[in-house]
């Protein structure tokens, strides 16, 4: 019998990962989602600069505002995904990211956008991607066999790096085109894609309920005892922590020298 995330293998031959249609509409989902955010991690600051003549300590705490929820809220936003649904946890920060990016060629358009709005929209989009990208890590084991993780997360990573790339230059025509507010709605239009592609994903779910007595901050003190213990993801965590804060940095920077005056 063949399983359930495995329907293309056979005994004696090796499973196609291509075949898997929820491995394709999970990859789809995440690409579009991360090729919008590439735009709006390029447009918001020049938007800032450009249409709202942002000072160079408010392009920096634009980026701070969106970099803060990740830093605080990660820990949260895994132990959520293992209680509840990881579908349904997805979805909702892609809507509630879509909506918040929305505003802003709306408030652009009434002649109502502020740089305050800005920062909160920043702030909200990074909170929302933190829930969305804890549970999307956690759903894929549902989706394919054990046999093919190893695979998929290369795939995954090597498609995450296109998109990106793809993300930012395509956010800059469209700034060209349309300008940095209309722009915007290049990462809109993504959010919704990746939210109807998660929709669309048919495979049950593993979902642990919490223990009785057991509170949010428990699981995740057991989470961090778990990962400190081991020497491997102690070091993966330590290099992704550093590189994150590395990205944010040089975002920051590139912002302020090439778009804020001297």
């Amino acid at each position: 019998m063949t399983s359930s995330t495995d329907p293309s293998s056979s005994p004696g031959t090796r499973p196609s990962l291509w075949r898997h249609r929820n491995f394709r509409r999970y990859l789809t989902g995440q690409a579009a989602s991360v090729t919008g955010s590439s735009i709006s991690s390029m447009v918001i600051p020049v938007l800032a600069v450009l249409e709202l003549d942002a000072t160079t300590a408010e392009v920096a705490w634009l980026t701070f505002l969106g970099q803060l929820p990740p830093a605080l809220l990660a820990l949260h936003a895994g132990a959520l995904a293992d209680r509840h649904s990881k579908r349904r946890q997805m979805i909702t920060g892609d809507l509630v990211s879509a909506a918040a990016l929305a505003s802003v060629p709306v408030g652009a358009a009434l002649d109502r956008l502020s740089l305050t709005q800005l920062m909160v929209v920043a702030a909200v989009q990074g909170a929302a991607g933190v829930l969305h990208d804890a549970a999307a890590i956690s759903l894929l084991p549902s989706l394919v066999d054990r046999s093919l993780l190893q695979r998929s997360n290369s795939r995954i990573g090597g498609l995450f790096a296109i998109a990106a790339t793809a993300g930012s230059n395509l956010g800059a025509a469209l700034t060209a085109l349309l300008g940095p507010a209309r722009a915007l709605l290049g990462d809109v239009l993504s959010y919704l894609v990746s939210a109807w592609c998660t929709a669309r994903i048919q495979a049950p779910e593993s979902s642990r309920p919490a223990a009785e007595g057991r509170r949010l901050h428990t699981e995740i003190g057991d989470g961090l005892r778990y990962v400190n213990g081991d020497h491997r993801l102690r070091t993966l965590t330590l290099v992704n922590a550093t590189t994150s804060f590395a990205l944010a940095l040089l975002n920051t920077l590139w912002a302020l020298y090439l778009l804020v005056p001297a």
